[in-house]
């Protein structure tokens, strides 16, 4: 049985943009080399992600001798890595081990590399783009905008101009930007709970209003007062499928300047979904290794579920419940167990009366373009038809699940729409 603590977690990185060899190629395909030496003779993540039975494959074909690979050889399982850090946060040599394996920044140290010398389609760096894309289609338009994305012939340009695939499930456009619901709409708060200030991602200002919504209720609820930056940008993680690090450590320096002001005046940093937690946690450290606010900011933010839970403890968590939940079978995404707080929102559930809460540990495949493009969609509904099976063998009255994106895929595979914890948080309330 699986319990409400987290598994493994963030270690140490063997990530430095500082070393002068950062972008030397044949200095990434001796340390591709040298990991996977590593990697061939040890196999547990033979199950995690395409990129390790595609090593493991191109290995065995080359008796088992690594210097007979090819660059496409070493180059495919750093392309088929989509960072859902589940190598990382197993593996027994990560750093501090001598050994120091850590393939997912080799990966993304490979594709920036990549971008730098070979650069990118502008589709695709169009379709990371979650700021230019949510602000151009957020508002009375989206209405038009999501039918149109469903149709057939809408599909088919998508796929044949953009590499979105046909069968992948697009994030519906919000009519109203979560920014200007919550500027209307939030209600005062004494704040005897704490304050905070909210990084609301772009998936809660673009695509998702409900689960905005419920995010702001449920602190409400909690008498904790919110503040919503007027500026703040993406969390800047799509752009490591590119490997366009320098636009990502942008964003990252452009949100550190935004909230190292509350900081400094002694809010929290709330984050309601796992993986731009992680990045504002651990990769803005990385990206920005000369700038201590990078740091400061780092230490500062929680996971939505680990800061109400951090309530409950101290005995200020709100547990009156209207409405029982049913039986709940929550999928635990990957970069929630990288973050290594906990399974927090699986405790925050479980203290709902008559609602019992069953978690689902698979990774659901999606991470971002991985699982909309079509070259990599097939790959990505291959690793969580694992999950799809085991959600359809729990007969939950209810799906869960911290992440939007694996929701989607979830859906896909199932077709039942999971809830982020907070909206089912925000109905055992009894909504408004």
């Amino acid at each position: 049985m699986m319990y409400e603590s987290g598994i493994g977690g963030v270690k140490e990185f063997n990530f430095d943009l500082k070393d002068p060899k950062f972008y030397d190629e044949e200095a990434i395909w001796e340390e591709a080399k040298r990991v996977y030496s590593k990697c061939k003779d040890c196999r547990m993540c033979v199950g995690f992600c395409p990129s390790f039975p595609s090593l493991f494959d191109a290995v065995d074909a080359k008796d088992d001798d690594i210097e007979k690979l090819t660059k496409e050889e070493l180059a495919k399982p750093l392309e088929l890595c989509f960072h859902c850090k589940q190598c990382y946060f197993r593996c027994p040599y990560t750093p501090p081990h001598e050994w120091k394996i850590d393939f997912p920044h080799l990966s993304l140290r490979y594709k920036a590399w990549k971008f730098k010398n070979k650069g990118a389609k502008l589709t695709d760096k169009l379709m990371v783009n979650t700021d230019l894309n949510g602000k151009l289609n957020v508002g009375p338009q989206a209405h038009i905008l999501n039918a149109l994305m469903n149709t057939k012939p809408v599909r088919v340009i998508l796929e044949n101009f953009m590499g979105v695939d046909q069968r992948a499930k697009l994030p519906q456009f919000n009519t109203e930007s979560f920014p200007s619901w919550f500027k209307k709409n939030k209600r005062p708060v004494k704040g005897e709970n704490g304050k905070v200030v909210l990084f609301s991602t772009c998936l809660l200002n673009y695509n998702f209003l409900q689960k905005g919504i419920a995010l702001t209720r449920v602190l409400e609820k909690n008498d904790v007062y919110v503040e919503l930056p007027e500026t703040q940008e993406c969390c800047g993680i799509p752009y490591f499928d590119l490997g366009d690090i320098d636009s990502a450590a942008q964003k990252a320096k452009r949100n550190v300047r935004n909230l190292k002001p509350y900081v400094d005046a002694g809010f929290d940093i709330i984050v309601p979904i796992p993986t731009c937690a992680l990045q504002l946690k651990y990769e803005y450290p990385l990206l920005l290794p000369d700038e201590p606010d990078a740091k400061a900011v780092a230490e500062k933010v929680y996971d939505v579920h680990e800061y109400l839970w951090k309530l409950n403890e101290e005995g200020k968590f709100n547990k009156d419940f209207k409405v029982s939940m049913g039986n709940i079978a929550y999928h635990i995404p990957c970069h929630l167990k990288s973050l290594n707080v906990g399974y927090k929102g699986v405790a925050l559930l479980r203290l709902i009366p008559e609602t019992k809460v069953r978690i689902v540990d698979r990774c659901s495949g999606h991470d971002g373009t991985f699982g909309v493009k079509k070259e990599t969609f097939d790959y990505a509904f291959k690793v969580g038809s694992r999950l799809f099976d085991d959600l359809k063998a729990q007969e939950a009255d209810l799906y869960v699940s911290d992440c939007p994106l694996a929701s989607h895929m979830i859906e896909l595979g199932t077709g039942k729409q999971p809830l982020h914890p907070l909206e089912v948080l925000y109905r055992a309330y009894g909504g408004d």
